[in-house]
């Protein structure tokens, strides 16, 4: 055995030495975030002939807006990726220019030219025409408007992005457009500078035939761009047009530039809809990095003390594999190329506490398999065999979750939900294998063979909460005890939903969110959503957060959501609305533009679906895969739904506590619910069955061989008692990580509302696992012996498992003698009466 640990050993160290040259030679890759930039979300306009083959276009559509975010913004390799079936998700980082990253992301690049017939022209029969041009006078974004002429002066100007301003286009004959273009590129007239756009031959012709059909008689030729006219100018006497055309008007060099850099690098292959945009302030992303890294220490070093004191020498062997967890997965991390955004780390953060519970749970069940006698290499080996069914089923919980979360969700969500499976599958491996080999090195070296090294008699709960106590706790008898504690835990917050506390963000909602800096500390959210509200703006929220300037000063940051409203749609820029939102607002004059994003009505309605399809999918798969598991053994998947429902029955108490949570810190500080508040509610259903599973195992593991005449409530109460002191500190690690990042490494009101979540969900999971989900069972068990009869319970089923399974254990047996030597787990062999010395003693009937 020592030389097996010898090498396992060697191959950890390669592993670790491999890993800490791979982390040095790797860049992490940011989140928008952390490093500021821009995020847009689009939908492609797919024609029903396109649809057949839309993995041939989104390649080429992916391929295209990459080009032109190297080209036109400079964010080379700038991550696009797609989201279902007909979203394009773009990333920028570095930009800050929302509204040119959307003119150059955005645009078909797909010119038009147009005879606009039904605009005044200086000819005797044109001058009773509909509608009547208005020049333009932005040459940086230049778009002609035009006028009603039937309704006089007195007519309001048609401006584009307008229903109106669409029919006065619908109202034209198109002449040409962009497969019709061969080239684009500048032109100067005297001092100006105009875009010249060159045809092809079949172009060529068919703005001969056109020019050649309507000669003298000063018709106008409209270019059109992605619905809106750049120029509209009149075709001189004399003139046929063929090869070649200018866009007249006053043009300012950047935008000919870029123009013409979209036009000759392609037209997309669809026409693109804006569903959602995001600029995030790049200060403030490395402000909150510093800010959280800071707290991920310090949760650390509370973790590693509690090891020390609480566990003494298995915490330091404990402490060894938990740094060798944590280089493993930020070297996986970084060379899988995933995203650290700040949702990102704080899953890292919380999948560092969250390493630490397979530990515990193996130390809590070698600590006691010593106090029944057995001796050190015996208990760690049982330690480790007893425990690993519980940790790989909690685990799977939390990754099946995360997987839901991958699927459904983007951005930071996804960044979480990866980085948390990233974490479980990497902490299986060290704090199991690695804990394991290091321990049984320790104790077979003769370096770590005391027991008095392994604080046996360390319990900070008292004798009553022993798992050897001889008396249990009284639990499932008093259920309507503490489901009347969970039910008052619920009615509280319903009063904060009446009074508005539970407020849905514009990921729900749809609408904008602008963020502010403000250096003046007299602001008053209340103030703000009343001066919001008397400008027009109705169902506004302000939320505040705090953040740090360049110079490392504390300043505020308010955060104003505010609906879709024609007052800031009818605006050409997120400038203007941004512009627009604070005065509304009455702002103090020194706020400054951080941050800015828009949802549309299409991610709204995705991300309330995604809301509901999460959980009833999360909630079903671990139904079903509990059912699998403890159905084993004991009658099949049948009698196994028992517990996977009854674990759901608890989680639901979990999932209202902290929708009550959110009711009654929305009314207090005005935070919201946003698609970062469902990554908790999913992260929450995967570690609330985690404790839930650490007592249904030791159930499972005591219907196996219970105690002569015991009933089912005196077996699940000395369970319960059993496994009370690992679910409470498993619990404990993480919730005291999530407490450090609520109050150091949160600077955001949405992720430190996340985080919140989170802590409140656990804490409330840890309650229901103990209370509420094994009385349930209890019950539920109850109800089956009355309607079916004992033999239809989990212990008279249990029973008839081990009665089938001791016979066909003995007519395997009989004509076989194995010797001592050749024991090992699973084997059938007769016991020796002594144990040989240096000999690991194991038991079959676990």
């Amino acid at each position: 055995m020592r030389s097996k640990s010898y090498l396992f050993l060697l191959l950890v160290l390669g592993l670790g030495i491999l890993s800490g040259f791979l982390y040095s030679r790797t860049t992490y890759n940011y989140g928008l975030d952390v490093q500021g930039g821009i995020r847009l979300t689009y939908q492609m306009q797919l024609k029903p002939e396109q649809k057949s083959h839309i993995d041939d276009i989104r390649q080429r559509l992916i391929h295209i807006l990459a080009a032109r975010a190297g080209g036109d913004l400079g964010v080379a390799e700038a991550p696009i990726s797609s989201k279902g079936d007909d979203e394009i998700v773009v990333e920028l980082p570095g930009q800050t220019d929302l509204d040119k990253a959307e003119g150059i992301i955005g645009t078909s690049a797909k010119i038009q030219f147009y005879w606009a017939k039904n605009v005044v022209t200086e000819k005797p029969d044109g001058q009773y025409r509909r509608f009547r041009q208005n020049e333009s006078k932005d040459s940086a974004n230049p778009s002609v408007s035009f006028q009603d002429a039937y309704a006089g002066a007195s007519g309001q100007p048609i401006k584009p992005g307008t229903p109106e301003y669409a029919n006065v286009i619908k109202g034209w004959d198109l002449i040409l457009e962009g497969e019709d273009l061969s080239s684009a590129g500048s032109h100067l007239e005297g001092t100006r500078e105009e875009p010249e756009m060159v045809f092809s031959s079949t172009g060529s012709e068919k703005m001969r035939k056109w020019s050649q059909a309507h000669e003298n008689q000063r018709e106008g030729i409209a270019a059109v761009l992605d619905g809106k006219v750049l120029s509209l100018a009149f075709v001189v006497d004399g003139t046929v047009l063929s090869d070649n055309a200018v866009i007249q008007g006053t043009f300012t060099h950047e935008y000919v530039k870029t123009l013409c850099d979209l036009l000759n690098g392609g037209a997309l292959p669809v026409d693109l809809k804006k569903l959602s945009s995001e600029r995030i302030d790049p200060t403030m992303g490395k402000n909150s990095l510093h800010q959280m890294v800071s707290a991920g220490s310090i949760a650390f070093g509370v973790i590693a003390a509690f090891l020390l004191l609480y566990y003494a020498f298995p915490g330091v062997v404990a402490l060894i594999a938990l740094g060798l967890y944590i280089l493993f997965s930020l070297t996986v991390l970084k060379l899988t190329g995933a995203t650290f955004s700040l949702a990102g780390i704080a899953g890292f953060i919380l999948s560092v506490g969250m390493a630490v519970d397979a530990n515990i749970l193996v130390f809590e069940r070698v600590k006691e398999e010593i106090k029944m006698g057995k001796n050190l290499l015996s208990a760690i080996e049982l330690g480790f065999k007893r425990a690993l069914p519980a940790i790989f089923d909690s685990n799977a919980c939390t990754i099946l979750t995360s997987l839901v979360l991958v699927n459904l969700g983007t951005g930071p969500v996804k960044g979480f939900a990866t980085t948390l499976i990233l974490g479980v599958i990497i902490s299986l491996f060290t704090a199991v294998t690695v804990t394991r080999s290091l321990l049984l090195f320790f104790v077979g070296s003769g370096i770590g063979d005391h027991e008095s090294w392994y604080a046996v008699n360390r319990n900070w709960f008292g004798k009553k909460f022993d798992p050897l106590s001889a008396e249990p706790l009284l639990v499932v008898q008093k259920a309507k005890k503490w489901f009347g504690i969970s039910i008052f835990t619920i009615v509280v917050s319903i009063p904060f939903f009446f009074m508005g506390g539970f407020r849905l963000n514009v990921e729900f909602r749809g609408g904008y969110e602008s963020g502010y800096a403000v250096g003046s500390n007299a602001i008053d959210s209340n103030q703000v959503a009343k001066d919001l509200e008397a400008a027009g703006f109705k169902g506004g929220n302000v939320k505040l957060g705090t953040s740090k300037d360049t110079a490392g000063k504390d300043i505020k940051i308010a955060y104003v959501t505010v609906p879709t409203d024609p007052k800031l749609t009818d605006l050409k820029t997120d400038k203007e609305r941004q512009e627009l939102i604070a005065k509304a607002g009455k702002l103090p004059a020194d706020a400054q533009p951080t941050t800015f994003s828009f949802v549309g009505p299409e991610v709204q309605k995705e991300t309330l679906q995604n809301a509901i399809e999460g959980v009833t999918i999360s909630s079903l798969l671990i139904v079903v895969y509990l059912a699998f598991r403890f159905g084993m053994g004991f009658g099949g998947f049948k009698p196994g739904m028992r517990f996977g429902v009854s674990a759901i029955g608890a989680l639901l108490h979990d999932i209202f506590v902290v929708i009550g949570t959110a009711a009654i810190v929305g009314f207090v500080f005005k935070w919201e619910v946003s698609a970062l508040f469902l990554t908790a509610m999913l992260t929450i259903i995967g570690f609330s069955v985690h404790d839930t599973i650490v007592i249904y195992d030791r159930i499972r593991e005591n219907l196996r061989k219970p105690k002569p005449g015991e009933d089912f409530g005196h077996l699940m109460n000395r369970s319960i008692t059993q496994s009370f002191a690992r679910s409470i500190n498993t619990s404990a690690t993480v919730i005291v990580t999530l407490l450090i990042l609520v109050v150091f490494g949160t600077p955001t009101p949405d992720l430190k509302f996340f985080v919140l979540s989170m802590m409140i969900g656990i804490i409330s999971g840890t309650y229901s696992s103990i209370y509420n989900a094994s009385p349930i069972l209890y019950l539920w068990d109850l109800a089956v012996m009355k309607k079916l009869g004992a033999d239809h319970t989990l212990v008279g089923m249990a029973a008839a498992e081990h009665a089938k399974h001791s016979v066909t254990t003995a007519k395997i047996a009989e004509p076989q003698v194995i010797s001592e030597s050749g024991r090992s787990y699973g084997q059938v062999r007769r016991r020796a009466n002594q144990q040989k010395p240096g000999h690991i003693e194991i038991e079959d009937d676990i």
